[in-house]
């Protein structure tokens, strides 16, 4: 249960920060942002993690992320 909480609370952090990078138009921030919260979301569904939670993450139904 630890592992999976670290999971999501690493999850909210890098969604936060690409939304911040998006609304602040930095590309190379936005860049690097989308990398983290791929690479997140990939350590959770290996993990069997789930990171639905109302939809505060900005995940879409089919698993993309909002623009």
């Amino acid at each position: 249960m630890a592992f999976a909480a670290a999971v999501r609370e690493r999850a909210g952090q890098a969604w936060r920060a690409l939304q911040a990078a998006r609304d602040n138009d930095d590309v190379h921030a936005t860049l690097v942002a989308e990398h983290e919260w791929e690479d997140i979301r990939r350590v959770a569904r290996v993990h069997g993690v789930s990171l639905s939670d109302g939809g505060s993450l900005g995940q879409g139904a089919d698993g993309r992320t909002g623009a």
